[in-house]
């Protein structure tokens, strides 16, 4: 561990006995009552005189107490009242939870739910399934985590520096704790290759707004002891906040996350270094998430064995996500859009035949009136169908407002063909 290499070596000190013998009970009861009470009165005072100032003079309020079963939050939880100093707009702009230091961690899991569920967008998630080939580039994209052995990964020296910043802590947790710090990192950790992913390796303004609303842990302060939960809260939040919402896009990420678990520590360190930097970059004051995790993270992915990082990979492979899970009616919703879609296909292509039907016509040109109707049609019915493959969702209010302006105008070119007969009959 690379902070424990550079910590200050520690002097070796002799431990000597630090208790002082006041008095001996062994003593005659009598001659330390008489014969000593006046000495002991004079030394009491010399002694009172100087140390009064530290002595505390209030009584302790029962603030105390509140403070003991005040709510936790940060790394595995052992953080409070942290947030209290500064104001409920700025820490905002990073964290979705109302009152931090307030809300019980018991609450957190329902006011994070509701709130998912007032920001799913239904349009959006249909429009997103239907228009699928717009995000096939991103589904497509191989990461580096697919290529790499763990042999082959090594520190560069940005991420040597964010860990030679760090201090030398060590942590004392127990199974439980540990149990949800994992589940803490793979949810963190599937933010941040959702980000990879749609930026294809180039991060941009947006990647840390990506990873922190992504991570249950980081918006929402959740502690998950389950890791089957953790990954529905995270495909959960991948359908309701960013930009691209696809089921199948989300199931490619939970794969990016297996992967990076599989090679083990020292790339996830790599990780969490890359949120390290682009947090303390945040135009948001998201540093104070690498304050409350992202730094503990790095120490303790530094000292935890192996074998607790490797246990997650048989643990993740027996997940198998569904979308009754997420209950934002998922399967209703995309049968639905399928549904609309067949019939603007069916519209598209009646349109579609129509005009072939229209262009295979043989009218005479010396009919003038017929053939300028004729290619007014023609044109009405090539407009209507590139409208149509446009905005399907508006082809109604389009197609009956395109028709009138349409009729319309074949009537004043029919009028104008008119017109121009006359004129030459005149002639």
């Amino acid at each position: 561990m690379i902070t424990t290499l550079l910590a200050p070596p520690k002097k070796k000190t002799t431990v000597v006995p630090t208790i002082e013998v006041i008095s001996n009970p062994v003593v005659n009861c009598e001659d330390s009552i008489h014969g000593n009470s006046n000495e002991t009165t004079a030394e009491n005072t010399s002694t009172n005189e100087g140390n009064e100032w530290f002595v505390p003079q209030n009584v302790p309020s029962d603030n105390a107490l509140f403070s003991i079963d005040s709510p936790k939050y940060g790394f595995a939880s052992k953080v409070s009242g942290a947030l209290a100093a500064f104001e409920a707009a700025w820490t905002g702009e990073i964290i979705d939870l109302p009152l931090p230091d307030a809300t019980p961690a018991s609450e957190r899991k329902c006011l994070r739910e509701k709130h998912e569920f007032e920001s799913f967008s239904e349009e959006h998630y249909m429009a997103d399934l239907i228009q699928e080939e717009y995000l096939e580039a991103y589904i497509a994209f191989e990461p580096e985590w697919y290529k790499l052995l763990d042999t082959e990964i090594s520190l560069d020296g940005t991420e040597k520096d964010i860990l030679k910043e760090l201090p030398n802590k060590e942590y004392l947790l127990d199974e439980n704790e540990i149990q949800k710090v994992c589940c803490g990192m793979v949810d963190i950790l599937f933010g941040n290759c959702y980000n990879y992913r749609v930026t294809m390796g180039d991060n941009t303004v947006e990647s840390g707004w990506t990873i922190n609303k992504l991570s249950s842990t980081l918006c929402w302060f959740q502690e998950f002891s389950n890791m089957e939960e953790v990954i529905t809260a995270c495909i959960r939040r991948s359908l309701c906040y960013p930009l691209y919402r696809n089921w199948n896009l989300s199931m490619k990420v939970f794969q990016d996350v297996k992967a990076v678990i599989r090679l083990g520590k020292k790339y996830i360190i790599k990780r969490f270094c890359e949120i390290h930097s682009l947090f303390n970059t945040s135009y948001e004051p998201r540093y104070i998430l690498n304050q409350l995790y992202i730094k503990d993270y790095l120490i303790w992915l530094q000292q935890v064995p192996s074998s607790v990082i490797e246990s997650l990979n048989s643990e993740l492979d027996g997940i198998n996500p569904k979308k009754l899970q997420m209950r934002l009616d998922l399967v209703e919703l995309e049968t639905a859009a399928y549904s609309v879609h067949e019939e603007d296909l069916v519209i598209e292509n009646a349109v579609h035949g129509m005009v072939e039907q229209v262009a295979d016509l043989k009218i005479d040109e010396n009919d003038k009136e017929k053939y300028m109707y004729t290619m007014e049609s023609k044109k009405f019915l090539n407009y209507v169908l590139r409208k149509h493959s446009t905005s399907s969702s508006d082809s109604s209010d389009t197609d009956s407002e395109t028709e009138s302006d349409s009729s319309s105008s074949s009537s004043s070119s029919s009028d104008s063909s008119l017109d121009s007969d006359d004129t030459d009959v005149k002639e």
